[in-house]
């Protein structure tokens, strides 16, 4: 697959996205409601499983037959289960494997999107995969951020994306792979990405 320094990524590049690199915080809005809400498993997938051209069942499998979300890391994701489980109230807080489970399901669903644009007509990693450049790699971090946040790319979230490749570079055998996933895989789990 690929080199497992991406599962890194959302830990060292987190504090460059809520920042903008280093420096002076930029100023940040006040919730009117002052309160943030997780999205479920469910609605996160579903918004994922769109933003990457995917189908929700493409996401992620574990053990080549169990969907991550639907079955898998259902009750993890903060979803329910009355029938078989009889859980029929999400956890009141995340469990421990969360984390876990949400970089599983990520890693999986924007490996497949790469996979997938470099076997057909390219939907998000076009660019880099026809040339390897900054302004690829630019026009890729762009479309990712709008896509999976539905919102324009600030400044700061670009360039930190771009300086991951910088990050891989001597960490990766196939660069072009593990930064186009990884950068996927930043966005996919930021905060903003997994609440609303």
């Amino acid at each position: 697959m690929f080199l497992e320094a991406p599962r890194l990524i959302p830990f060292l590049l987190a504090p460059l996205l809520l920042i903008g690199g280093c420096g002076k915080p930029d100023p940040v809005s006040t919730s009117q409601k002052s309160r943030v809400m997780a999205k479920s498993g469910v609605v996160w997938g579903r918004d994922l499983a769109n933003s990457l051209g995917l189908q929700e069942w493409e996401l992620c499998s574990e053990l080549g037959g169990y969907d991550c979300i639907g079955e898998a890391h259902r009750i993890t994701l903060g979803g329910v289960e009355p029938t078989v489980l009889g859980i029929d109230k999400p956890l009141p807080n995340a469990s421990a494997s969360a984390p876990i489970a949400v970089d599983r399901v990520a890693i999986s669903a924007c490996s497949q999107r790469f996979i997938k644009d470099q076997a057909g007509s390219p939907v998000i990693f076009g660019p880099v995969l026809k040339t390897d450049n900054v302004a690829a790699r630019k026009e890729v971090s762009e479309s990712l951020i709008r896509r999976i946040l539905a919102r324009d790319p600030e400044k700061a979230e670009v360039e930190g994306l771009l300086d991951l490749y910088q990050t891989l570079t001597p960490l990766s055998k196939n660069l072009v792979r593990d930064w186009s996933v990884g950068a996927c895989v930043v966005v996919a789990t930021s905060t903003e990405s997994l609440f609303y």
